[in-house]
């Protein structure tokens, strides 16, 4: 079951700052887009539960509901979500991967000029004593490699990031720009009193909503549910403020890769989804079978929480590397390894089944193996 969601208006999706009174400055709540996969997967939950007839109050322990959509945070029965990924025309498009860089010639858009890859000498820090750092390739012909920098705010078009994957540089029909996709809109509200309709004292506050263009949305693929509880055609909740969103069936794409031959030695993972770190044994692991990392193109990492609607309390916050983070891993046991991989793709870190770590796969660029 793939689906297609729009905004109605705008949406708002607040990051993990504090957001209830007397917490912390408003000027500081900022909006993020897109959604995390947990709050796209409660949403979908939800409607999923309605389809199958489920009142919006009650408590569904047990039955049907139960064990196809679990219940709770942590369980998610039989239900099983890829994605959510930002959608343009109706086609996924991804962050641009960190390992990607590139510049601005005379004012002009970004463009690609070279792929890192890990650096030949090992260097000892507090990340392990075979990290090796990225570095550009010898063979970069540019001149002012020194003033290279990552896409940021730019996003790739999935046959631009299968290019990347086989050691290409993306086309600039494969870029796009943040500012192209989506607008923020600063908000403004009121706590209202229902008996008086008067206005609250000290109940101002602020919120950064996101305005997607109409060729924008988001789609995920749904497993495990019958057929007959898809909310396609119909309207739900989504995100903060009583936001909506219509939802349609998604008729995009197969979101698959080229996966390292048999006999590869190296593998580069990408992310498509925020990873979720805290499944892993060590901060420099991604509790991926086979595979040792060497070297990592990360941004810095995301504080992602949460609301638990049963117990109406907050999630704990959860460190996360965010999408577009790239990984050069060393295949210790190939065999492991391309057991977990299915379609050029793989999941790593923790909450799989709600959308978190699913990581494209590549064989390039390649480095010289660590002895």
């Amino acid at each position: 079951m793939k689906l297609q969601l729009a905004a109605i208006d705008t949406w708002f999706f607040r990051d993990s700052t504090p957001f209830h009174m007397d917490a912390s400055p408003q000027t500081g709540v900022a909006g993020i887009f897109p959604p995390y996969p947990s709050t796209v997967t409660g949403a979908v939950r939800a409607a999923l539960a309605r389809q199958a007839g489920w009142d919006g109050e009650t408590n569904w322990q047990g039955g049907e509901l139960a064990a196809v959509l679990g219940d709770g945070p942590a369980d998610h029965g039989r239900l099983h979500i890829t994605g959510p990924f930002l959608l343009w025309n109706g086609n996924p498009i991804f962050p641009v991967p960190r390992h990607i860089v590139g510049s601005r010639d005379d004012g002009a858009a970004w463009v690609a000029k070279a792929l890192l890859r890990p650096g030949p000498a090992t260097v000892l820090s507090d990340l392990g004593a075979e990290m090796r750092l990225p570095e550009t390739p010898p063979s970069t012909a540019d001149p002012s490699t020194s003033l290279l920098a990552c896409g940021a705010a730019g996003w790739i078009t999935l046959a631009g990031l299968r290019r990347v994957l086989r050691g290409e540089l993306p086309h600039s029909s494969d870029l796009l720009r943040e500012c192209d996709l989506w607008a923020t809109e600063p908000r403004i509200g009121i706590r209202r009193k229902d008996e008086s309709h008067t206005v609250a004292d000290g109940a101002l506050y602020s919120t950064r909503h996101v305005r997607p263009d109409h060729r924008v949305g988001l789609g995920l693929d749904i497993a495990g549910v019958p057929s007959s509880w898809s909310p396609a055609g119909r309207v739900f909740p989504l995100g903060g403020e009583g936001r909506l969103a219509a939802c349609q069936a998604w008729e995009g794409p197969e979101i698959s890769f080229d996966a390292p031959a048999r006999d590869a030695r190296t593998a580069v993972l990408v992310a498509l989804t925020p990873v979720l770190l805290d499944a892993a044994p060590a901060r420099s692991e991604l509790a991926v079978p086979g595979v040792r990392i060497v070297s990592a193109c990360i941004d810095r990492p995301w504080r992602i929480g949460g609301w638990d609607s049963r117990q109406r309390a907050p999630l704990p916050l959860r460190n996360a590397a965010p999408p577009g983070s790239v990984w050069f891993c060393e295949l210790v046991d190939p065999d492991a390894f391309h057991a977990t991989v299915t379609n050029g793709l793989v999941r790593a870190g923790a909450g799989p089944a709600a959308g978190f770590g699913l990581c494209a796969t590549g064989s390039a660029p390649a480095w010289e193996f660590t002895r």
